[in-house]
Parts: C-alpha cells; sequence; structure tokens
C-alpha cells in the first residue's frame, strides 16, 4: 500500500484517525509466499492469533491452522466461524472452565503446559465422547511448558486415555530472535520426539515449532529481502530428512508488514529550541518491539494535507498523552508540517493492536480498518470510548 494510495483512503472515505490500517492483499501475498518456502520441507503454517485477531477473516481461506491462547481469543474464533479443526488452543492457565470451553467447540487441537493441567484435561476429557488431539509443550527455560521428565510422564499416561490422542510437542522459545537459534534447538527437540516415538509408539507425531523469526522495523534494519528468515529455516529442515513433521507457528512474522497507523497532527510548535509535532495518537496506540523510548526510529511517512514547501528541519513526534514517556519519534524530518496534516507508521500490523496501553488516560481506542482491492476499505472497528471501561459502574457506587 503506497503512501498515495493511503493518502486517497483518509480523503475520500472519511477514515477516523488515529486508527490502524491493515492491508489484506500485503498479508495474503505474503503468507502464500511464506508456504511455498515451507513447501520445500513440508512444513505447515499456524498464525498465533495474539499478533493481531483482527486478521483472521483476511487469513482463514489461506491459514490452516491458529494458535489460539485464551478463552477470549477462542470467543473471537467462535464468533468469526472459525472451524474447530483449524485451532490449537494454547495457553500458560487454562482453568476446568477454559478446558471444558475448548472441547466443547470443539478444537482439534489442545496443549498441555503442566502437570496440573494435564490432571484437568484428562477429568473434562472423559465427560468426552469424541478424540482430542494433544501437544505437549517443552519449557524453554520460561514459566511456559514442562520439563523433559514430565513431558515423558504425560506422554504414558495419555495412552490409558481413550478420548485423548498423543499428537507431539510445542515448543517456542521467544521473539525477534536473530541468529539461527533453531540450529541448536530442532535436534533436542528431534532427540525428544525420537524417544516419544520409541516408548509410545506415536507414529504421526508432529512438532509444533515457533522458531520467534525476526521482523524488521526500524531505520537500519533490513528490509532486502522479506523471506530471508524462513527461507533459511525451511531449508535446514528440509536437510535434516526428520521421520516427523514440523509445523511453524508465526505470529509477527506474518502479521508485521500488512499494517499502517496513521495519526493526525494537531498542534506544532518550538520550546527551548526543538520543534514539536503533536498528534492526536500516541504510545498508547503503538508498540514496535524494541522501540526503547524512541531511541531507535521507524518507518514514518508524512501526508501533507496541502503542498509542503520550505527546508527539511527535525521534530519531536509526541502523542497526546500527559507523560513524558509520549514520544513517538525523536528528530523526525519534516518539511513544514501543518495542522492536519497526517503521519503514518509503516510495519504496525502485529501486536500493536493487542499489546498498546489502550485504557492510560482513557483516550479512545483507534478505529481499525481492513484494506483490499477486492472490496475496498471497510471499517471493523469504529473509535472505542475508553472511559466507559475506566469508569465501570462507578456511578452505582456514588449514588449509595
Amino acid at each position: 500500500m503506497t503512501k498515495e494510495m493511503i493518502r486517497e483512503m483518509i480523503e475520500q472515505n472519511g477514515v477516523q484517525t488515529p486508527c490502524y490500517l491493515f492491508d489484506v492483499d500485503e498479508l495474503t501475498d505474503r503468507v502464500r509466499r511464506i508456504q511455498e518456502e515451507l513447501a520445500v520441507c513440508g512444513s505447515g503454517l499456524c498464525f498465533a492469533i495474539k499478533a493481531n485477531p483482527f486478521l483472521i477473516p483476511a487469513l482463514d481461506a489461506v491459514i490452516p491452522k491458529y494458535e489460539v491462547c485464551s478463552p477470549g481469543e477462542l470467543e473471537i474464533c467462535r464468533a468469526v466461524c472459525i472451524a474447530g479443526k483449524k485451532i490449537i488452543f494454547s495457553g500458560v492457565v487454562k482453568s476446568e472452565e477454559d478446558i471444558r470451553t475448548a472441547l466443547a467447540y470443539p478444537v482439534e487441537t489442545i496443549t498441555v503446559e503442566s502437570y496440573r493441567q494435564w490432571q484437568l484435561l484428562k477429568e473434562c476429557a472423559a465427560e468426552v465422547d469424541r478424540k482430542t488431539k494433544v501437544l505437549l509443550r517443552l519449557s524453554s527455560g520460561a514459566q511456559f511448558g514442562m520439563e523433559r521428565e514430565t513431558v515423558l510422564q504425560v506422554a504414558e499416561e495419555l495412552k490409558a486415555v481413550p478420548q485423548l490422542v498423543f499428537g507431539g510437542l510445542h515448543y517456542f522459545a521467544g521473539t525477534q530472535r536473530k541468529g539461527c537459534k533453531y540450529e541448536k534447538e530442532l535436534p533436542m527437540l528431534a532427540e525428544l520426539m525420537g524417544e516419544l516415538r520409541e516408548k509410545y509408539g506415536a507414529d504421526d507425531m508432529i512438532l509444533e515449532y515457533g522458531p520467534g523469526l525476526p521482523t524488521p522495523y526500524f531505520e537500519g534494519d533490513s528490509f532486502e529481502n522479506p523471506f530471508e528468515g524462513i527461507q533459511n529455516l525451511a531449508a535446514y529442515i528440509a536437510a535434516q530428512r526428520y521421520p516427523f513433521r514440523v509445523n511453524i507457528e508465526l505470529g509477527r512474522y506474518i502479521a508485521a508488514s500488512c499494517g499502517h497507523y496513521v495519526t493526525r497532527i494537531v498542534d506544532c510548535k518550538t520550546a527551548e529550541e526543538r520543534n514539536y509535532c503533536l498528534v492526536d495518537g500516541g504510545i498508547h496506540h503503538v508498540v514496535y518491539y524494541g522501540q526503547n523510548m524512541a531511541m531507535r526510529r521507524p518507518i514514518v511517512h508524512h501526508i501533507a494535507a496541502g503542498e509542503p514547501d520550505g527546508e527539511e528541519q527535525e521534530y519531536m513526534i509526541c502523542g497526546s498523552l500527559c507523560t513524558f514517556a509520549d514520544l513517538l519519534v525523536r528528530g523526525l524530518p519534516l518539511r513544514n508540517p501543518q495542522i492536519g496534516d497526517w503521519l503514518v507508521f509503516d510495519q504496525i500490523g502485529a501486536y500493536s493492536v493487542t499489546e498498546a496501553a489502550y485504557l492510560f488516560l482513557s483516550r479512545n481506542l483507534p478505529a481499525v480498518y481492513l484494506y483490499s482491492k477486492e472490496k475496498g476499505i471497510r471499517s471493523v472497528r469504529d473509535s472505542v470510548a475508553a472511559w466507559e471501561i475506566n469508569a465501570g459502574k462507578l456511578e452505582t457506587y456514588v449514588r449509595k
């Protein structure tokens, strides 16, 4: 989506700002290209919907699996009619009610992240006349998953529960990981998969693997080959000739490039020899992994309402929050910015829409739009009044 296309959408479609604008064509093209790379090693693809649940309807024709990590995410899937066979119900915390709801959905696959979760699942599954696949999550040294000995124990006990089928392992070690960490992790995981196969006779196991491939965000990052990470991973897996299938779980790597954040300049001023542009959005809407108080500069475009003139000067781009922390960009070169101009932040398709500090200072939540050449621009969420959430039922307390 070009700068000119975004300008046209804003000017001709009554787009509210601040807002997120997600390019469905960019998204689906990227997914298809990732799948082409994975075909080299026979791996499937799973989208972690925590990265951006607004993309689910656009992805459903091209994504075979979704990782769903909470009861709320499961309800989003229900609302947009996602088939249970496409859902891996994950999550470090699962209550008995959560497990029952997932089994009743019914999801095809559920993960186990602790021995307590296993006990709950075993009890709940006994009430269901249907088979569900189980992935055992191996810990990578954090709060997620189980240690190796517990994985082996649960795999042994699984054999006695006819409603549950041992499906394999789940492993995810982090995000934005540079280098080829998988060259150390996959041999370890392959060894454990081999032991499980030998002990428990599970011939059709899968390894659900989240490699945490890095995504470029800032000036100075490499944008030249946007598929290098998946190409290298697929080539490595293909060379190993594993006797099991490796499915790749991605969120940020799929979604980041399709997103734009649009915010309007509402004030310009100079103070202490610094130029400032104040915008109607802010850090409560924008989250770049590793941004660190705007010490790194994301890719930002200036869309002038009129004809910009004069020489470029550097501006501090600050948001609408009453905090020193609301600094989006330091020293952004702009040519005569004016009130009413727009700034467009790229690479924002992942996590900002779910991870930002929306409720701080009771500023409104941004509108959300999806765009495709076929359907044009569509609003999928209007601006939401945050004050109503923060006020809750305070009026009932006051009246009493």
